[in-house]
């Protein structure tokens, strides 16, 4: 599911007026769009990140790939909920299309095959079956226009967002749709961390400290949970892989595949709920029990979002990355983008532009707000 990441993409995007005109928490002209960063932060974030150790290393995956030269992992916010625009899309077009074909197309069938076919029907239903007909077109071309984009964020897409670590490169790839930013080549020196129980691994770049885009990048890494100390242990699996000896400095883990098996499509809803399910009572086991219809709805619509997917692909360079006399991808920019898109980025950078100094003391505001 890429809801996560359009939205991210939208927002970088769309200017200052609109984002204030579309949503209300923008509403206030004098209300910046997006918190300014400081450069005294940013320095101290650094720090932070480099001081990071973990006791245990050990990765929940899905993990696609873990060798020498590179790790492969997925990512992508919202997995868990991965099957919901599926099947609103596909209620949406059964009762669009299938209402059509079991209805109209009988009638209009009869009135081309047969000369005299719409006799037996009437006047009055084939002129219906014509005025519905139209209208069905209408929508359909609506939805293309407007709504298959929505569709797309977890049906006829890659299946999965990827992420890959090479460690002879020291780069980082980030496989998205088009629509979601495309694929990127970032460096893994100046990558930031943090880790929040009842969410995936967070990993992102800031313009102007470790890349020289002119938006940040963020992304979720491998499965949720409610427990700080898996996320922890996700991101000292990565360190350790690529600071410390690749395979020789962490635990094979194990492999998972590509294909779009059913299993996972029913496990990923309960990601973050495992550890309280184990330490809860019966009551709340009657409760999963009893909605467990909802569950298995949404894991087949999982499933066949998955199955309404390719498997990505990356390009030939970064396939070949790492390999001896084999050239070394450049890292993304924004002149890598077409033109109008570009444009659209430059004209937002001040958004993320790093500001001198401390970021000013907000205690007092927060004791008035407390009031």
């Amino acid at each position: 599911m890429y809801v996560a990441e359009w939205i991210m993409w939208f927002s970088c995007l769309k200017s200052d007026n609109w984002i204030r005109k579309n949503l209300e928490e923008h509403s206030s002209p004098s209300m910046p769009v997006v918190q300014p960063a400081y450069e005294d932060s940013i320095v101290e974030d650094r720090e932070r990140q480099a001081a990071k150790r973990f006791e245990y290393a050990r990765s929940r995956g899905p993990v696609y790939a873990c060798n020498d030269t590179y790790l492969e992992m997925r990512c992508g916010g919202m997995e868990d909920k991965r099957g919901l625009i599926t099947l609103c899309s596909s209620i949406f077009l059964y009762f669009l299309v299938g209402m059509w074909i079991d209805f109209d197309a009988p009638v209009l069938w009869s009135v081309v095959a047969e000369p005299d076919g719409y006799k037996a029907w009437g006047i009055g239903i084939v002129v219906f079956s014509l005025v519905t007909t139209a209208g069905t077109v209408v929508l359909l071309w609506l939805y293309c226009k407007y709504a298959l984009r929505i569709t797309r964020l977890e049906a006829l897409t890659s299946r999965h967002q990827l992420i890959r670590f090479n460690r002879i490169t020291r780069q980082v790839y980030l496989h998205r749709p088009s629509s979601c930013g495309g694929i990127l080549v970032l460096p893994w020196e100046g990558v930031q961390t943090d880790e929040v129980a009842g969410l995936s691994l967070v990993m992102g770049w800031y313009p102007g400290d470790s890349t020289d885009l002119p938006f940040p990048t963020l992304v979720f890494i491998g499965r949720q949970s409610s427990r700080l100390s898996d996320l922890q242990s996700e991101w000292e699996f990565i360190r350790r892989y690529m600071d410390e000896g690749g395979v020789q400095a962490v635990e094979k883990p194990r492999i998972s595949s590509q294909l779009p098996l059913p299993w996972p499509a029913f496990t990923a809803q309960f990601d973050a709920l495992w550890p309280f399910l184990r330490n809860s009572g019966p009551v709340v086991w009657l409760g999963c029990l009893l909605i467990s219809p909802a569950f298995v709805i949404l894991g087949l619509s999982h499933w066949a979002s998955l199955l309404l997917c390719w498997r990505p692909r990356w390009p030939r360079i970064i396939r070949e990355a790492g390999q001896a006399g084999k050239p070394v991808p450049a890292f993304t920019t924004v002149e890598d983008y077409p033109p109008d898109v570009r444009a659209q980025l430059l004209a937002n950078a001040h958004r993320w532009a790093l500001r001198p100094g401390r970021a000013p003391d907000n205690r007092r505001r927060g004791r008035e707000d407390a009031r």
